[in-house]
């Protein structure tokens, strides 16, 4: 038998390596300079700015530092949108300032305050993550000279993006949420219901039998009901029509222009980093906050995110606001923006019109 020269295989990993890292390179910059602003009034900038005693990042992207600004707050708990912003933001940059911004103990905020991580830890709360947002709209109002932001929540950011906006509706133009909560394992004990009634009516007692499983043993663990409801949507593939793209952050983040490979780090270290507010999320109830908004409220829920549609159409009807819209994005799921961009920005756009002019006639 010939003997394996370990000098070549390295030698043909690392040349494979540099090639792959090569390539990562150039695809990132070719995207950055694709959609480098060039237009006088418009930013382009990476901000760190003191918040709630530590150093926070934002970056900050517009057209027209002059338009509306929309503050994105990204899910998780704990997961940046900022490395895949390029595959959904770009359009609506012409209309709108896009305000990312990496919450505590998140993504570049993390590594600013990395040495003060265990520490951040110990205080962190939701409490705290919305006085965090106020300070960060404080700073933005007053630099871009705007009385009022729109607050544009995903996932975990609808939790405390409602928290906020109720608790500070005189900084806030609009409401964004986008796949908002209203009760994880609620929304996961619906959902597994209805995909059990289709089970039962093809006559598939055992996904059946599982479903009801997974059902009954929802307990208060964000991790658990996360792999519960990923069980769930396998099942549910022999019953719906949509397939979810579960490498599509990964994908979107590999060839960023806006992610360091060096931030993977984080990601080892994120469920520790972001234990408090894991706890908070499986526990909070949207319908123990009351349900009415002093400012317009658009909603943005992708027609396959089972897990959050069911529950939240059943909530919708309660709530109260001077203006209010739900937005279905068809063959959408969880991550809306990032299944079906184009669909998003358009019904994003068009909400706010619509917003705009019903709320202009009424005054």
């Amino acid at each position: 038998m010939p003997k394996i020269n370990f000098i070549t295989i390295l030698d043909m990993f690392l040349l494979l390596l540099f090639i792959l890292l090569l390539f990562r390179w150039i695809l990132a910059n070719s995207i950055r300079r694709k959609h480098r602003i060039h237009s006088q009034h418009g930013i382009d900038q990476e901000v760190i700015i003191e918040i709630g005693g530590i150093q926070q990042y934002l970056y900050i992207r517009g057209q027209n530092s002059s338009n509306p600004i929309i503050l994105f707050l990204h899910g998780g708990p704990g997961t940046p949108m900022t490395p895949v912003l390029h595959k959904y933001q770009y359009g609506w940059e012409h209309d709108y300032t896009v305000v990312n911004w990496d919450q505590r103990n998140t993504g570049r905020t993390y590594f600013l305050n990395k040495k003060k991580a265990d520490t951040i830890i110990a205080s962190l709360s939701a409490d705290q993550v919305v006085e965090d947002i106020h300070e960060v709209v404080l700073y933005l109002s007053k630099r871009f000279n705007q009385d009022r932001i729109i607050i544009m929540g995903h996932s975990w950011g609808t939790t405390i993006g409602s928290l906020f906006v109720q608790r500070y509706p005189e900084l806030t133009k609009a409401y964004i949420g986008i796949s908002q909560i209203v009760q994880l394992n609620d929304g996961a004990a619906l959902m597994a219901a209805e995909i059990r009634k289709k089970a039962l009516v093809q006559g598939a007692k055992k996904d059946a039998e599982i479903l009801e499983r997974l059902q009954k043993g929802l307990h208060d663990s964000l991790k658990a009901t996360e792999a519960a409801v990923v069980k769930m949507y396998k099942i549910g593939k022999n019953y719906i029509s949509y397939m979810s793209d579960s490498f599509a952050f990964l994908k979107a983040g590999a060839v960023s222009p806006y992610f360091s490979l060096r931030h993977l780090s984080y990601f080892l270290r994120k469920e520790k980093l972001q234990a408090p507010l894991s706890e908070y999320a499986i526990k909070h109830d949207i319908r123990e906050q009351s349900s009415s908004y002093s400012v317009p409220v658009i909603y943005i829920v992708g027609q396959y995110d089972l897990h959050f549609k069911y529950l939240f159409e059943q909530y919708y009807p309660l709530i109260k606001a001077p203006y209010k819209n739900m937005i279905s994005i068809a063959n959408a799921g969880h991550n809306v923006m990032l299944d079906k961009p184009d669909q998003f920005s358009q019904a994003l756009q068009k909400g706010l019109r619509e917003m705009n002019k019903v709320t202009l006639m009424e005054h």
